[in-house]
């Protein structure tokens, strides 16, 4: 099924909020700190992802998330419902190649967007890291993100949930791996999220597998790292606020 509607219908916004979307296992609800810097993000593919708060109508997300053609939108829960904030504005990292999950080469998973509208008061901007070292193994990082308990429950979607996982190693010089057995780590509707270390935005989640690398959820999440982006991250948020 597919909502064609342009801006978003109500009836849209349902079924996407519906669409199951594994999320992140072995979780517990973020606090009010953490929900002001983050966001989730929907499509007219049936897809959600996640993204962290840069500036007043600007997100950092994962490439993946937003490269598909379709049209995508913020939503805000507010009381009367929620309320969707379309997309007007994508600009994918430069390196980034779609293929890369396949050829397992990884390139930075990251991309802005940019929305019709200024997010409500509230929001605030995420500190990102500027290290460009690579973490140390054991290095514990706290993860979120948008979606389901239990993969298939729809009805449990739309809530930010977040979870404690250290670090096991890096890939490619851009990216950590973070795990803590196989009950606790990021999933397909956690991309795009936050991973933070002492509250500062370390790194933006990009995939995961179940345990012993089979495909699925709570065995390793993979991450792109913001420091050794920043001059691309700042560069283009500087250009899509102008």
């Amino acid at each position: 099924m597919r909502c064609l509607a342009r801006p978003f219908a109500a009836a849209c916004l349902a079924l996407l909020l519906a669409t199951p979307a594994r999320a992140i296992v072995g979780g517990e609800p973020a606090d009010a700190a953490l929900k002001a810097q983050t966001a989730m993000i929907v499509s007219t593919r049936g897809a959600s992802c996640t993204g962290v708060v840069l500036g007043p109508n600007v997100l950092l997300t994962a490439a993946h998330c937003v490269q598909p053609a379709a049209d995508y939108a913020v939503v805000v829960f507010e009381p009367a419902g929620p309320r969707l904030i379309t997309v007007n504005r994508i600009a994918l990292h430069p390196s980034y190649d779609p293929h890369s999950f396949e050829s397992r080469r990884p390139t930075p998973d990251l991309a802005l967007v940019r929305l019709n509208e200024n997010l409500p008061a509230g929001f605030r901007p995420a500190e990102l890291s500027a290290q460009v070292a690579l973490p140390a193994k054991r290095t514990g990082f706290v993860i979120a993100g948008y979606g389901v308990t239990k993969d298939g429950n729809g009805a449990s979607a739309g809530t930010l949930r977040r979870a404690e996982l250290p670090s096991i190693g890096t890939t490619g010089g851009i990216m950590v791996r973070l795990s803590d057995g196989p009950a606790r780590g990021g999933c397909t509707g956690d991309s795009g999220g936050p991973v933070l270390v002492d509250g500062v935005v370390a790194g933006i989640i990009g995939w995961s597998t179940a345990a012993g690398g089979a495909r699925g959820c709570g065995g390793v999440t993979g991450a792109t790292l913001v420091g050794p982006q920043r001059a691309w991250i700042d560069a283009t948020l500087r250009a899509l606020t102008r």
